[in-house]
């Protein structure tokens, strides 16, 4: 019976261009100064452009008429590198890594100039050795088993075949010959399987027993217990596994997600006291799902909220040097894996105190695989702000932008790490990595034409990838439901009908992410929504899901400016839930 109502309806995005762009600073690209003239943009264009055409005289002659700087010594440096280039004889190399020594260019050259006979070539700036710096958590399983893999191929078509008891069968008859590492795996994946059937009561025996084991494979076993108690009612006992998951584990998701469910738990078991400290624990685990979504139920000001109060930008600091100086040009010009090379190269050679710098530079002319690469990778103990590792270029769809761009771009992120010409094996391509035949399916019904290359290309890319995301929140399958158009972006539509009437969510939206029997797309919906909110939080936005889902409320997808928010209602006991509207 249909007893729950629409909760609220917030305002969200309005959407325009400048919205993008606010998180960065206003006009940023006039700020940062330096940009080449109309006249000297003409000129260089028309160099690249005789490089890629392979027309090797006639870009030698305009290198040669060009205007001195940076950006001349870049083209020439590709010119002599390119594939098929007249040769470049010892003493034209020596002059050029004379002039540029800076050069990304530099070492290639100099291998080049010393196969020629050059001697005393100058010294080339050292290239620091970076760390990594760390990346937006995400929930990772365990390493496989090796003494696991032939029995769990076996366990796994049984698994499919959506038959757990012959999965446990098939293992226990075999479980003498196993190590207990081994062991403890393939009863976590049977318990799992149980637990997608929505027979929890086999799905905590299983993982009962596999818990007990300890070590990695025991704690994702302790965590199939606890959503099987939390499903049985049995809160007292969910709160307990909960707890115990974020005390073993070490992964920051995990632990975050272990912390924000015990407290839901603790609540169901009246214990009040054990709720606020496990809310306060997950949000200081600022860049996950489960974090923010403490922060929020707390009513907190999210910790990365607070990173995104920057003072005026700081290009000045940077923007004498060549590289930088020639990266500059070349985005004005369109071409950016120059501009990129020129900046991470820069990187590593430059003044290490300006490498957060380099990354909000590099967002500022709009190359965010770059920022993405500065956010990940920079000098041993850089404290960079993590907003740097969620770019927001100021790019618009060729049709302009009628999903949130935060949406879109939290999508970008994760499908290509803003790669504009990444291929999968599947075929899909570009930022928001989208089948060709889908976005070519979309382009006949507009009646235009469309080539799988276009999709390369950023406006093109983001205009089919948004239009995905509307007809996706148009079908029956989502109901708009946000959490249910992510999962339908990753897994397709189909299964999402199918988990419409086989997960036993109880019209819990957080508990539905936690069921879908995809470990991908489970994964995938958090990510998203966690890249959605720190973009929201950059922008200075708040649409309304964050907080709705923190009320365990369905979120849907914002459509004409505004996101409104659903409880849902059970209608069998295999899962079935509808919104009541």
């Amino acid at each position: 019976m249909v007893t729950s109502v629409v909760v609220l309806a917030s305002p969200a995005w309005a959407g325009t261009a400048d919205t993008v762009r606010q998180a960065v600073a206003p006009d940023a690209l006039e700020q940062i100064g330096g940009q080449p003239s109309a006249k000297d943009k003409q000129s260089f264009s028309a160099i690249f452009a005789a490089i890629d055409g392979k027309s090797w005289s006639e870009a030698s002659k305009l290198i040669d008429a060009a205007p001195k700087g940076p950006l001349a010594h870049i083209a020439r440096a590709e010119l002599y590198l390119a594939a098929g280039s007249p040769k470049v004889e010892a003493s034209q190399l020596q002059s050029l890594l004379n002039d540029a020594p800076w050069l990304p260019q530099a070492e290639r050259l100099e291998k080049m100039a010393s196969k020629r006979g050059a001697s005393d070539l100058p010294i080339r700036p050292g290239t620091k050795r970076f760390s990594f710096l760390g990346s937006a958590p995400k929930r990772d399983l365990p390493d496989a088993s090796p003494a696991a893999a032939t029995l769990r191929d076996k366990l796994q078509v049984e698994i499919k075949a959506d038959n757990p008891s012959g999965a446990e069968s098939l293992l226990e008859a075999q479980a003498s010959s196993l190590d207990i590492r081994a062991l403890t795996e393939l009863r976590y994946r049977v318990a799992w399987s149980y637990y997608i059937e929505n027979d929890d009561a086999n799905a905590r025996r299983v993982a009962g027993v596999a818990r007990a084991a300890g070590g990695e494979w025991g704690t994702q076993a302790e965590w199939v217990h606890a959503l099987a108690d939390w499903r049985l009612g049995d809160h007292k006992e969910a709160f307990a596994s909960f707890d115990r998951v974020s005390r073993a584990t070490d992964n920051e998701e995990l632990k975050a997600a272990a912390l924000f469910w015990s407290s839901r738990a603790a609540v169901a078991a009246r214990q009040p006291q054990q709720v606020q400290p496990r809310l306060q624990a997950a949000a200081r685990m600022q860049e996950t799902f489960y974090g923010l979504l403490a922060a929020e139920a707390l009513g907190m000001e999210p910790v990365a909220s607070k990173t995104v109060r920057r003072t005026a930008p700081d290009w000045k600091q940077v923007t004498g040097t060549d590289n930088v100086r020639a990266a500059i040009a070349l985005s004005a010009i369109g071409k950016n894996e120059l501009a990129d090379e020129a900046l991470r190269h820069q990187a590593r050679i430059g003044d290490e105190r300006q490498h957060a710098a380099l990354a909000r530079l590099a967002g500022a002319l709009n190359l965010p695989a770059t920022q993405l690469w500065m956010g990940h990778y920079g000098p041993r103990g850089e404290n960079l702000d993590p907003m740097a590792r969620y770019p927001l270029p100021s790019w618009q769809p060729s049709g302009g932008w009628r999903i949130d761009p935060a949406l879109v771009y939290a999508h970008t992120l994760q499908e290509s790490a803003f790669r504009t010409s990444v291929i999968s094996g599947a075929g899909a391509r570009g930022l928001m990595q989208v089948k060709p035949t889908t976005a070519q399916e979309m382009a006949r019904a507009r009646g235009a034409y469309l080539s799988a290359s276009d999709l390369d290309r950023p406006a093109v890319n983001l205009e089919y990838g948004q239009s995905y995301i509307e007809k996706l929140r148009d079908l029956n399958a989502t109901g708009g439901l946000l959490p249910k158009v992510i999962a339908a972006y990753n897994a397709g539509p189909a299964p999402v009908t199918r988990w419409n009437n086989e997960i036993r969510d109880n019209g819990d939206p957080l508990l539905f992410i936690e069921s879908i029997p995809y470990w991908e797309t489970r994964g995938y919906v958090a990510i998203i929504l966690r890249n959605y909110w720190m973009y929201e939080i950059q922008s200075g936005k708040n649409g309304g899901s964050m907080k709705g889902l923190a009320q365990y409320l369905w979120p849907t997808v914002p459509n004409q400016g505004r996101v409104s928010t659903v409880r849902m209602v059970r209608t069998s006991s295999h899962g079935g839930s509808i919104a009541a509207r």
